[in-house]
């Protein structure tokens, strides 16, 4: 029973990395689970193909059975995220493990998956290997790949294997990447487009309030392309994590940076920016001030594109018990409830128009989402047209932490 146990282990394995190369981390650390289950003590195996390697050979030196090393080994299977169904060589169930089993009973969605897994089973008992994608309308909306193989050793015919693999995040994460990908592309070409089109306007034009004027709108294309490359490259090195100037920054620090670094473009639009400090003026953040600032000019300097000139942008402090907040509050036109839920996606504007016309890239929000994550917080949204908005990012605060802090890592995919 041990070895067909730990040749189901090596089925499993093999089959997950075959099923889905993007999760050789996770496998792996299974597979070195699997390993020191079978009594494989040496160096953890550095790739799956080694570990498969060694585990084939442990199984084949198996002298007999052994209880403590099929339950040790049974419970690594059955924590495994993915679905795993094993079969005998006339279709008959051995063996299904947790992430798998909610299947044989479920009802609605589940029942679907369940009949799909009975014909892979099937069709893998007769030697055929099968796979299939089902999408579940939900709620939750899934897709699910049930993916089924015979098990063969040494020409033999085992059985039948069959993994269920969630794939929904697979599925969103590409759709997230095709949407950056397209909304890039177009968001390139509008501006490249207007300079060629104006290059080509210019072209024997001799007329010099014509050329003066040809080339400010030149001039202003060329800015607006270097303005969405910076936040092109800004955001993909944000999303990397924090730099390696991690400190502890005063709250008036990062609000005082900010300031200066918006007071030209507040000026020219008669917007005065005020500090609000009160009692979070010594208040601090550990984290990476160059984002911290980045963040937080950012959406001062929003606030100053969109807000009615002659009034007032302010930056308010508060430090909570374990938090700080940073509000920029702004007196402008506000933003559309139905919108609210997606400024920080890239490239979504309410009103694409008008943000054209104040020369945002519709990067500068996500870029801020990005970094109050990296730093373990959260950006927040109070908005209503024709009144104004209130931006926060809410921080922990440096005297809360109880432990050096760790910046956050995206995982996957581009996170919108």
């Amino acid at each position: 029973m041990t070895i067909a146990i730990a040749l189901i282990a090596t089925a499993v394995v093999a089959g997950v990395i075959a099923f889905d190369l993007r999760r050789q981390a996770r496998l792996l650390t299974h597979a070195r689970q699997i390993l020191r289950a079978a009594g494989d003590d040496g160096v953890p195996p550095a790739t799956i193909d080694h570990a498969l390697e060694r585990l084939e050979r442990r199984v084949s030196d198996l002298p007999g059975g052994d209880p403590a090393l099929t339950t040790v080994v049974r419970t690594v299977i059955d924590a495994m995220p993915t679905g795993a169904v094993v079969a005998d060589p006339g279709g008959v169930e051995l063996f299904r493990n947790r992430s798998a089993a909610p299947y044989a009973s479920g009802r609605h969605g589940d029942a679907l998956v369940e009949v799909a897994i009975k014909a892979a089973v099937r069709a893998a008992a007769g030697g055929e290997e099968t796979i299939e994608e089902l999408d579940q309308s939900g709620p939750p909306e899934r897709s699910l790949v049930v993916a089924g193989s015979p098990l063969v050793d040494d020409g033999v015919r085992l059985g039948a294997i069959v993994l269920i693999e969630d794939v929904t995040e697979h599925h969103r994460i590409d759709a997230v990447r095709r949407d950056f990908i397209a909304n890039v592309s177009h968001e390139l070409r509008t501006p490249v487009g207007a300079l060629s089109l104006l290059a080509e306007t210019l072209e024997g034009e001799t007329d010099p309030e014509v050329v003066e004027r040809f080339i400010g709108r030149i001039r202003e294309e060329a800015d607006r392309l270097t303005a969405l490359i910076d936040d092109l490259l800004d955001l993909s090195r944000i999303e990397g994590g924090l730099g390696a100037e991690v400190e502890t920054i005063t709250l008036e620090d990062i609000g005082l940076a900010a300031v200066a670094a918006t007071r030209a473009h507040a000026a020219h639009r008669s917007i005065e920016v005020r500090l609000e400090l009160g009692d979070a003026a010594t208040a601090s953040v550990h984290g990476d001030r160059a984002q911290l600032v980045s963040a937080l000019t950012n959406l001062v300097d929003n606030a100053v594109r969109y807000t009615h000139a002659d009034t007032d942008v302010v930056i308010r402090f508060a430090a909570h018990a374990d938090e700080v907040a940073i509000s920029v509050v702004d007196e402008g036109v506000g933003i559309p409830s139905r919108d609210q839920s997606r400024v920080f996606e890239r490239f979504y504007r309410a009103d694409r128009g008008r943000a054209r016309h104040h020369g945002g890239t519709g990067l500068g929000l996500s870029i801020v989402k990005r970094i109050a994550v990296n730093h373990g917080g959260r950006v927040e949204l109070a908005s209503q047209e024709g009144v104004g908005s209130t931006f926060t990012i809410i921080l922990p605060a440096a005297a809360a932490l109880d432990e050096p802090f760790e910046p956050a890592v995206e995982r996957g995919e581009h996170r919108g």
